[in-house]
């Protein structure tokens, strides 16, 4: 199975993909997948992430990952939805962009 075969409301998540090319039994391929689902995805994707991978899977799949490829608001994000701490999921320094006013 390749997300290819995922719902419209998956393949959507992964514009910077070739859906085609994401196949489910390479690990790599899958922690793409599911990582852009837990960050980004809506009701209807969660819903069929569930359908394919059961919680315990998602959240051992994320552990061994260590949260690769999020910003450090989508680690913390990761943590309080799937229970994992930041020895799971090391902090990174939020590097995003802050605007600051001329003195």
């Amino acid at each position: 199975m390749t997300a290819q075969d995922a719902p419209e409301s998956v393949r959507r998540l992964l514009k910077t993909y070739d859906p085609a090319a994401l196949s489910w039994t390479r690990p790599d391929d899958r922690y793409a997948v599911v990582r852009e689902i837990l960050v980004r995805g809506s009701d209807e994707a969660k819903g069929w992430l569930r359908s394919v991978l059961g919680p315990r899977q998602v959240r051992e799949l994320v552990r061994e990952y260590r949260g690769a490829g999020c910003t450090e608001p989508e680690r913390q994000k990761l943590r309080d939805d799937l229970g994992l701490t930041s020895k799971d999921l090391p902090v990174r320094p939020y590097l995003g962009f802050q605007w600051r006013p001329r003195a």
